[in-house]
């Protein structure tokens, strides 16, 4: 689904402002991305040169896409994921990075609940977790 310019995009994007606002007051911050898609075409341009690659605008349609989703979704993500995951002040201003981490939050409880999302690949280690997540023992002699 992402691209290497993509990848290079988010790693950019560190450098982009966000609002001041935390997901744990109760909605989703905001994000400036004109600022974020710009600063990040800058940057990946004098990493890789203008190659004819139109860097802002996929970045506006990956952005805006992410944002839609989170929105939609918000009420339904539990509080742990946002206060986890959304920090405009300590991680990436980037409704991309957020919503890949609240899915493989959500993911990964998941897993470690029994609850496998898909896979017909046997397990080894065989991992033991409570009802909370937390691993109670492993085995690696499968």
């Amino acid at each position: 689904m992402f691209t290497k310019s993509n990848i290079a995009l988010s790693a950019a994007i560190v450098f982009a402002a966000a609002s001041a606002a935390s997901a744990r007051d109760g909605g989703l911050p905001g994000i400036n991305l004109q600022t974020v898609c710009h600063e990040s075409q800058v940057a990946i341009n004098a990493v890789f040169g203008d190659a004819g690659r139109d860097v802002f605008n996929a970045c506006m349609d990956d952005e805006q896409g992410a944002r839609d989703q989170l929105v939609k979704d918000w009420a339904t993500y539990p509080a742990f994921a946002k206060e986890r995951c959304v920090l405009p002040k300590e991680y990436q201003p980037s409704y991309v990075e957020w919503l890949v981490c609240i899915e493989m939050t959500r993911d990964v409880r998941a897993m470690r609940k029994g609850d496998p999302i898909t896979s017909s690949v046997d397990k080894c280690p065989v991992v033991r977790f409570r009802e909370d997540g937390t691993i109670v023992s492993v085995n690696v002699a499968c």
